[in-house]
Order: structure tokens, then C-alpha cells, then sequence
């Protein structure tokens, strides 16, 4: 079937093996979907030749061994590359980023180990705006309109009619390692990002705050130490957050976006992050007491005062009337004194406790 261009057999019971061509064939193909089945073996080799692939769906299999290089060199046309949920292992190969017009990236649910490749930040659809109209394959006399699984803001959905302005990296539940490559923030025109649940360690990159178009952002399940960085805010399209299960401290940003995530859920598992909706944070707490001690006493020398001049007050005009001159003078001095020395020691303590 050397003119056949799309292929889909998802979503069945094939088993065993993808058959393999010891010649180049299949050279039209442009989209081939296997996903959903229980194939097994490796990577099939055949796919090398199908320079003009736009879509390769291989996801939910028994597919193990590595990604071969050759899928970042003899597939410049590709636009969807899905291959979780298989046994795939190794690393992933830097040359990915050679990708040229490579939308969504799914690595996700496999045995994937080693560094995120810095290079992934060159991915130039997703860094550069791209103006495709909607992935529609001209199949002799009539129209393919293509969809694809994206899992994205915490469920998994079929997009079909917005596909072609979809950017979306999964690489979720392997067993990565390493920091978040800061390359990573150069891709301004992504939308889905997943890195959950691997073994990703250092802080969460300051210049996050450059990704403007992020709706989904998933970093849990790992080692991720440091502040939640302030950029994080500025996203303005960012409706998913989910940075539970690391180990996070300070204080969470409460402006701009972050206002809109109150669920607790979402930050769980990082004893050192504090501030709404988490409990306040100690120095909150401590200034907060700090602060009702200062008003209590306050209240207290107001009374007192009060009752300290309505007795000096009362027994002095008492005393005048029935005091001799000398004695009279003597006593408004002791007065005078007292005064000055009760407004000297309040003022010394409420600075104290205000500093």
C-alpha cells in the first residue's frame, strides 16, 4: 500500500510485534495511530523511512527498548509524537529538539531515566507562534480531521478542532533526574507542561515567568526544594497548578493568579511552604501576638490611668482643701513626679514590645 497516508488501528486487542519492512515502503504515510492495543517489541524500525509522518500515536502499548535517534533526524515533518504508557527506557535523545515543527511531546508513564535534554528548549513551535489552520489531511476526495489524547490540567481529553494550536510536553511518571533545564523557559509559546513524578531535584527556575502562554503546569512528585518563584504570578493564563509532594518552602505568592488557587491540595506534602490557603506562616503568627500583646496592654494603662486620675484627682482636691500651704505644695510636687514617671516607664514598654 505504497500511496496509503493514514493508517488507524487504535484502540483494539492487536497483539505481538509491529512487522517490519526490510524496504522502504509506507513513504506517504502521514499519520499512523497504534495506540491503545497490546503490541509489543521495539521501536518499529520501518518508521525511519516515513520522512513526510506528521502524527505518530504509538501510545498505551507493550513497546520497550529506546527511542531511537533516528525519529529527531528522518521525521523533520513531524508535528505529534505520543509514546506513553509503553516500556520504553533509556534516555531521550537530545536530537528530539531537531524536531523543527514538533507540537506535543508525550514521553509520559514509560522507564525513561537520565537529564531532562537541554535541548528541548529549542523546539521552535513552541517557541515561535505558529500560524497553522486546523489539521485536516487531504485524502483523495475527501478530508481526515485528525484528533489526539492530551492529558492536560489534570484529566486526560481528545482535541480535534484545536488541535493544530495545541503545545503540550509530558514527560511524567519516569525516572528522570537532575534540575529543570532552564532552556526549558524559552519555550514562550507552550501551553501544557507535566514533569510530575520523577526524581527532578534543585529549585524551580526564576525565568518560568517568561512560559506567558502556560495553562497547565504539573511539577509534583518530586524533590524540588526553594521558594515558589514570584514570576510564577505573572502567567495570567496558568488555570492548573499542582506543585504538591516536594520539598518547598516559604512563603506561597498570593497576588495575580495565585489568588485563584485555594485549594490546599495543590501544595500538600511541602512542611516548609506556608501563607493562604495553608496555615500562616510563623513570623504571620508571631506578629500577630506580638501585636494583640501591645493592644492589650494598651487597653490596660488606659484604665489604669484612668483610675490612677480620678483617685489622684479626687483625694487631691479633698486634701488641698484640708491641707496646710506647705504640706499642699509638697504634695502636688510627689504628684508632678509620679506622673512624670508612670508616662516615662509606659512609653520605654510599648516600645519595646512594638520593635
Amino acid at each position: 500500500m505504497d500511496s496509503l497516508q493514514v493508517l488507524d488501528l487504535s484502540n483494539n486487542h492487536l497483539s505481538g510485534e509491529v512487522p517490519n519492512c526490510k524496504s522502504p515502503s509506507l513513504t506517504f504515510l502521514q499519520s499512523l495511530h497504534l495506540n491503545g492495543n497490546d503490541l509489543s517489541g521495539k521501536f518499529p524500525p520501518f518508521l525511519k523511512y516515513c520522512n513526510q509522518l506528521i502524527i505518530l500515536d504509538l501510545g498505551e502499548n507493550k513497546l520497550s527498548g529506546k527511542i531511537p535517534t533516528w525519529v529527531g533526524s528522518n521525521l523533520p515533518l513531524l508535528r505529534f509524537l505520543r509514546l506513553r504508557s509503553n516500556m520504553l527506557h533509556g534516555a531521550i535523545p537530545a536530537n528530539i529538539a531537531d524536531l523543527g515543527f514538533l507540537q506535543v511531546l508525550d514521553l509520559s508513564s514509560n522507564n525513561l531515566f537520565g537529564t531532562i535534554p537541554s535541548s528541548l528548549g529549542n523546539l521552535n513551535a513552541m517557541v515561535v507562534m505558529q500560524n497553522y489552520s486546523r489539521l485536516i489531511i487531504d485524502i483523495g476526495n475527501y478530508n481526515y480531521s485528525e484528533g489526539i489524547l492530551i492529558n492536560a490540567k489534570g484529566s486526560t481529553n481528545m482535541y480535534t478542532a484545536i488541535l493544530s494550536l495545541v503545545t503540550s510536553i509530558d514527560l511524567s511518571n519516569n525516572n528522570l533526574y537532575g534540575e529543570i533545564p532552564k532552556e526549558l523557559m524559552n519555550l514562550v509559546e507552550l501551553h501544557f507542561l507535566n514533569l510530575s513524578r520523577n526524581h527532578l531535584t534543585g529549585m524551580i527556575p526564576e525565568k518560568i515567568g517568561n512560559m506567558k502562554q502556560l495553562e497547565s503546569l504539573d511539577l509534583s512528585i518530586n524533590f524540588l526544594i526553594g521558594e515558589i518563584p514570584l514570576s510564577l504570578s505573572t502567567l495570567n493564563f496558568l488555570s492548573y497548578l499542582n506543585l504538591s509532594y516536594n520539598n518547598l518552602s516559604g512563603r506561597i505568592p498570593v497576588s495575580n493568579q495565585f489568588s485563584t488557587f485555594n485549594d490546599p491540595a495543590i501544595y500538600v506534602g511541602n512542611e516548609g511552604l506556608c501563607c493562604t490557603p495553608l496555615p500562616k506562616c510563623s513570623k504571620d503568627a508571631e506578629s500577630e501576638a506580638t501585636a494583640a500583646d501591645v493592644d492589650k496592654l494598651e487597653r490596660t494603662l488606659y484604665i489604669g490611668s484612668i483610675v490612677m486620675g480620678f483617685i489622684v484627682g479626687f483625694w487631691g482636691s479633698i486634701g488641698i482643701m484640708i491641707l496646710r500651704h506647705g504640706i499642699r505644695i509638697a504634695l502636688f510636687q510627689l504628684i508632678d513626679r509620679t506622673c512624670d514617671w508612670i508616662y516615662v516607664q509606659v512609653a520605654v514598654k510599648l516600645k519595646k514590645l512594638k520593635c
